[in-house]
């Protein structure tokens, strides 16, 4: 065997990750639909109850939101070229997380919800509760969602969980600081999820031990 054929990556495309896809998109169409019928009941008092939440949290949920910012794919991308040397989560992280970020834009011109204080106007107010752009979709969520999409093939189940954890959490944490409504989070995290996915069938997922991310990984390159 041909020493670079020995070290080239196993790239499989999996068929999962298409029906997910399809799921994604249909989830992000009907929320969008609701979003704009208005605000339910329901919705109101999820997010209520998560912007009455103490003060005191808005410091701890400060930094985990920012990995939904624009800068978040670019040191999700960082991280994942310093663990794996592979392309392919790292790049897509970039990729596929500044893409979220725009296409978020188009779908907000396209629903048109305002925001928190435009739609319900008594919520709480703190500091960086946005006053003008609209809602529908989370661009924060989208990123968050695009990015833990790309990067949880190459992650160990404890790292799956803590990069799902964290794009809920943003989301959670655009709630709480009346940036978002419910829904606005959920159609962003389709969003992002439904770009994942398609990255992932274009071009491909790394297997068998390469271009990993977590410590097994390491063993079985030895």
């Amino acid at each position: 065997m041909e020493p670079d054929a020995a070290l080239a990556p196993d790239v499989r495309r999996n068929g999962g990750d298409a029906v997910q896809a399809i799921v994604a998109a249909g989830v992000l169409l009907a929320s969008g639909a609701v979003a704009q019928d208005g605000v339910s009941g329901a919705e109101r008092r999820v997010f209520e109850l998560a912007n009455r939440q103490p003060n005191w949290i808005e410091p701890v949920l400060w930094l985990p939101m920012q990995l939904g910012s624009l800068w978040g794919p670019f040191a999700a991308g960082a991280f994942a070229w310093w663990r794996t040397r592979s392309w392919r989560p790292a790049a897509g992280a970039v990729v596929v997380g500044v893409v979220a970020w725009q296409l978020a834009k188009a779908v907000k011109g396209h629903v048109e919800r305002g925001r928190p204080l435009d739609e319900l106007g008594d919520i709480v107010q703190r500091w960086g509760t946005p006053k003008d752009g609209l809602g529908f979709v989370s661009g924060h969520s989208a990123v968050s969602f695009a990015v833990a999409g790309v990067l949880s093939p190459y992650l160990s189940p404890w790292g799956r969980f803590v990069v799902r954890a964290l794009a809920a959490k943003v989301g959670f944490a655009r709630m709480h600081v009346g940036a978002h409504l419910p829904l606005d989070v959920v159609g962003g995290a389709a969003l992002g999820h439904l770009l994942a996915m398609v990255w992932r069938l274009a071009v491909g997922t790394e297997v068998a031990g390469t271009g990993r991310m977590d410590a097994e990984s390491v063993e079985v390159a030895r």
